[in-house]
Order: structure tokens, then C-alpha cells, then sequence
């Protein structure tokens, strides 16, 4: 048996190799003892654990004991390792991650890139989205588990399998639908458009429908907080003031898909199925919808310009956006839908929120685009602010 100790991340990380019996449960004791407790937590890799007796678990239940409230977790066990935990009932009182399923995606074909990885086509039912090599794991595991809850909540959305390793990287395999996104549908079909936005308020409806409060998804609100460091070219007085902004957003708890657009809902069988769930949350159903309007309004092209985003001209963004709102609210304009909706004044607001974070965040958008998100904020958004919070 032999056991390797580092520190990563202010987390103490301990690799075990071997067996773990009697004879050397006091060494693996004395590793476990010697991780400084000033850490975060401690994490066991047993990717290389062959088996551990009675002795080695008691070892681990004292190991777990010493870390109290701090994160105790095994990590990449063997099938034969679990059934041990398994049956002693170690699985029900520690958290212990099996170790992940290696696929090869040699041959496989590429069926789409974005900002955080890759997605194969693994056969006619399944791919993979593969991460690049900087994800976290543990952000990987949120986001399938966020994708399983949305599927249990009744989010029509695809299913998720197992995390699996390819290629030296890590991925989750999920369904394959087996259909063209709502975009691809009206850009094919303009004629059915009525159709097609009817479905596209339908399903988001149907997950403004959902509420929980499941503490393992996280707020929407708090998610938007964290961006706003990553802001550039605003003073500390004005990163302060959307700090205060977020504040005074109503609360809700309300399911949040994050990203709404009809590039993300795949229709099969004439059913909308959504994808991309890393950002499953909760709050206020104006989160959703303004972020629609941040890429439909404020992030569309100017007239007569095509849209790369959408991939149509601008007029036919716009036309998407004005039936869509009226097929949600059930009227053509923001004031009438403040009568049944008075939260409606916040949808605005949010979307100017979320051209600062987008817009001057890195350098991806163009200078007119950035000069938008500046305008406003400082003469849209902030006055908004200081005048709901002297109410």
C-alpha cells in the first residue's frame, strides 16, 4: 500500500495504492493523520485502491470525524471498492464518486463546439460533451447534476447519462435528439413562424411553471453577482450601484433556465426539448425573459444587417422578439402587461444589467456594442436604481 499526499486548491488530496488490510491500516492511518488540518477538506483518490477491509474503513471514519464540516470525499472508485462501501453502508454516511466510464471518441464525429468543450456523436442515441482540460470536475459533476434535476422537475430537456473520461478528458454522455433547433425551424420556414413562436412561449412557460427550492440549485441572482467583477471600464462607485441592483431584484423561486434562446430548444415529434442546463437556477422569471430581450433588442444587429447570432436579418430578430412578447404577456405593449405583471418594469433594467456583464466583459463584442452597454448604464441604469431605492 502506498499513499501520496498534496495540496491543490487549499484542498489535501491523498492517492492510495493497493490494498488496504490489517496489516497496514496503521500506515494508512498515520498518512490520513499527517494532512494539515488548515486546509480546506480532504480528498481521497482510491483510482488505484484494489480493496479495503474493515480496518482501512474504520481508518476512514475516523479520517472524516477529524475534517467535522469540512469537505471529506473519495473520489474515482472501482466498481469491486463501491460494493464494499456499498454493503457496509459507508456509501449512505460518506460522499464517494465512482470512478468514470473510459469511451473512445477516435472516429467520432464532431456535432458542435462552444465556450466550455465539444460535443461527439458517440452512435445513433447517444454523444458526449467533452470538456477542454481546464474544467473543474466538480463543475462538471454540477452541471449533469443540474441537467438531472431539471429532467426530474419535469424540464423537458434531454437526459443525462453517466460522466465518462475520453481521451484524457472528461464528459458527460447525454441523449441524442434526433431534430433541428426552433431557429433552424423558422429560418426554414418563415411561413409557419405564428407556429413556432407559440412553441417557443410554451416552453417557457412551462419551466416559469416550476418552482423549488432545492438548496443544491443555486440562486440566479448570486450567479449575476459574481460577474459583475469581471466588468471592465466602470468606476468602483458604479460596480457598487449593480451590486445594489441586484439587491433590490425581487426574489422568486421560480425555475431559470439561464439562456432562453431558440438556438438552445430542439424540437422532436413536434415537442420543444431544451438544452444547455449549466445554468439551471432559481429567482424571478424576469431573469429569463431579459435575457431575450439583452439578445434580441441590445444585442441585435442594426437594421438591415444580418444577424451572425440568429443567422436572419435584424428585422426578422425583431419580429420574433415583438410576437413572442405578446404570446407571453397576452398584449403588445409593457404597459398593459404591468396591469397583470408589475414586475414587468424590471425586464428592461435586467437586460441593460446583462449588457454590462456581457458586453464589457473580455473583448468579444465590437467598441459600438461596449459604448451601448456604457450609455446604459449610466443613463438607464443607474437612475433606475437610485430611484427604486428611495422608494
Amino acid at each position: 500500500m502506498k499513499t501520496n499526499t498534496e495540496i491543490k486548491d487549499g484542498k489535501s488530496y491523498v492517492s492510495v495504492e493497493g490494498s488496504i488490510n490489517s496489516a497496514n491500516a496503521p500506515e494508512f492511518e498515520e498518512a490520513l493523520a499527517a494532512v494539515p488540518g488548515e486546509t480546506d477538506g480532504l480528498i481521497l483518490d482510491a483510482e488505484n485502491l484494489e480493496y479495503i477491509s474493515s480496518a482501512g474503513l474504520r481508518v476512514l471514519l475516523s479520517a472524516k470525524k477529524r475534517c467535522g464540516k469540512k469537505l471529506f470525499r473519495i473520489i474515482n472508485v472501482h466498481p469491486e471498492v463501491q460494493n464494499i462501501f456499498d454493503v457496509t453502508g459507508f456509501s449512505e454516511i460518506m460522499e464517494i464518486v465512482p470512478a468514470s466510464r473510459k469511451i473512445s471518441i477516435d472516429g467520432c464525429e464532431v456535432i458542435g463546439r462552444g465556450a466550455c468543450g465539444e460535443c461527439y456523436r458517440i452512435d445513433d442515441e447517444t454523444i458526449i460533451k467533452l470538456y477542454y482540460g481546464n474544467a473543474a470536475t466538480e463543475w462538471i459533476e454540477h452541471e449533469k447534476a443540474l441537467a438531472k434535476k431539471a429532467f426530474v422537475m419535469g424540464i423537458p430537456t434531454a437526459i443525462s447519462y453517466d460522466i465518462v473520461e475520453a481521451n484524457g478528458r472528461k464528459g458527460v454522455v447525454y441523449e441524442l435528439i434526433k431534430s433541428k433547433t426552433l431557429g433552424e425551424l423558422i429560418r426554414s420556414d418563415r411561413s409557419r413562424l405564428d407556429e413556432y413562436v407559440r412553441m417557443y412561449v410554451d416552453i417557457c412557460k412551462k419551466v416559469h411553471s416550476i418552482h423549488t427550492n432545492d438548496p443544491e440549485i443555486p440562486s440566479f441572482k448570486e450567479q449575476n453577482r459574481a460577474d459583475i467583477a469581471n466588468i471592465r471600464g466602470i468606476t468602483e462607485e458604479e460596480r457598487t450601484c449593480l451590486h445594489r441592483f441586484l439587491d433590490l431584484v425581487p426574489d422568486g423561486s421560480t425555475c431559470i433556465h439561464g439562456d432562453l434562446n431558440i438556438n438552445n430548444i430542439m424540437v422532436q415529434d413536434g415537442e420543444c426539448c431544451l438544452i444547455d442546463m449549466g445554468e439551471l437556477s432559481t429567482g424571478t422569471p424576469l431573469f429569463d425573459l431579459s435575457r431575450i430581450v439583452f439578445s434580441m433588442v441590445y444585442a441585435n444587429t442594426a437594421p438591415g444587417e444580418f444577424n451572425g447570432f440568429y443567422k436572419m436579418t435584424s428585422e426578422e430578430v425583431t419580429e420574433i422578439y415583438e410576437k413572442f412578447f405578446c404570446g407571453y404577456f397576452g398584449c403588445s405593449s409593457e404597459e398593459e402587461a404591468e396591469k397583470s405583471c408589475p414586475d414587468i418594469r424590471w425586464l428592461h433594467p435586467l437586460a441593460w444589467f446583462r449588457c454590462c456583464t456581457s458586453m464589457l466583459k473580455g473583448d468579444r463584442w465590437p467598441a459600438e456594442k461596449r459604448e451601448l452597454a456604457l450609455n446604459l448604464l449610466r443613463i438607464r441604469l443607474l437612475p433606475f436604481v437610485r430611484a427604486q431605492a428611495e422608494k
